[in-house]
């Protein structure tokens, strides 16, 4: 079975499981999630693909659709 036929598998029986195993499935698929986005940013890290507090500060102020004191 592939990974696709996997996800549709999982995707179409979670109704006929009791709300334990859809806990427990939870739980380890947020751990895997988790996991995945330190070994992500990790990877960044790595590869020096870092924004300065300053930078992000400025990114931020300009996400504001209006300003306030106006």
């Amino acid at each position: 079975m592939n990974l696709v036929e996997k996800r549709d598998y999982i995707h179409n029986n979670l109704c006929r499981i009791n709300e334990k195993a859809v806990n427990d499935l939870y739980e380890k698929l947020l751990s895997y999630l988790e996991d995945a986005l330190m070994e992500e940013s990790e990877e960044e890290i790595r590869n020096g693909d870092l924004t300065s507090h300053e930078e992000f500060k400025k990114e931020v102020h300009s996400w504001r659709v209006t300003n306030l004191n106006q």
